[in-house]
């Protein structure tokens, strides 16, 4: 519940993973199941080792603002160690490959049941919608893939940008194309330390979405627990671009 002066707004944006759209059952079980189709069965929990060992050693921050040769040695050598982690042998590359195939396709996400209600009511009421991401071309793929892109006004991704999230440059080029002043804004997202501080940093108002229930409040940051809250937070006008 809000209470006192706040700022009325007109334009939204949101991350995209695990904000709007999710894995089909968990990333574990996209590995699995892949392994599945050439042969190779590994559980659930080790596969979760697998990919918190991987992730340990090879840290994917800053990967998707290098050149797609770099990004592309991001990957072969993000999948040969999650399949050598998980106890395979690939001396061939074969697996890895496969791997690194599936994670960056778009048909292993799923759109979250609220995202396409809660943008689409957001949209009747006139606001400006947008997706701010760190990641790579198929993130502009999965939202069309997921019918989500048509509710959006601009697809921000950090790969064609050349900055990532929390650096707030990333939020203040997207919003400054629509001629609009920050605290007119809020951005949406899950993780605290990325999308909560790069927006706030931006001027921006950050929302958190707490789709886990991990903590009741940060400080003053809104949280909700489920997106079609969101234009509940706020008094809201319909965009008009800021002259």
């Amino acid at each position: 519940m809000q209470f006192g002066w706040i700022e009325e707004k007109c334009a939204f944006f949101f991350s995209a993973y695990e904000t709007l759209f999710t894995y089909k059952g968990s990333k574990e079980s996209v590995l699995v199941n892949l392994l599945e189709e050439v042969g190779i069965r590994i559980t659930i929990p080790a596969a979760k080792i697998a990919f918190l060992t991987t992730e340990m050693m090879i840290p994917s921050k800053g990967y998707t603002i290098k050149s797609a040769e770099e990004k592309n040695k991001f990957w072969n050598e993000f999948s040969a160690t999650l399949v050598r982690n998980c106890g395979i042998e690939d001396k061939d590359g074969t697996i890895a490959a496969l791997v690194a195939r599936r994670f960056r396709s778009p048909d292993i996400w799923v759109a979250y049941p609220d995202a396409q209600p809660a943008l689409e009511a957001l949209k009747k009421r006139g606001c400006l919608l947008g997706v701010i991401a760190n990641g790579e071309h198929h993130v502009k793929e999965t939202l069309i893939k997921l019918s989500l892109a048509e509710f959006l006004d601009v697809i921000t991704i950090s790969e064609d940008v050349g900055v990532e999230k929390p650096d707030p440059r990333i939020f203040k080029l997207t919003i400054e194309q629509f001629g609009l002043r920050p605290e007119k804004c809020a951005y949406v997202g899950d993780v605290p330390e990325i999308d909560l501080a790069g927006a706030r940093n931006a001027g921006i108002t950050p929302v958190w979405i707490d789709r886990n229930r991990l903590a009741r409040k940060i400080g003053d940051i809104n949280k909700v627990e489920v997106l079609t809250d969101v234009e509940f937070l706020f008094p809201i006008i319909p965009y008009k671009k800021d002259k």
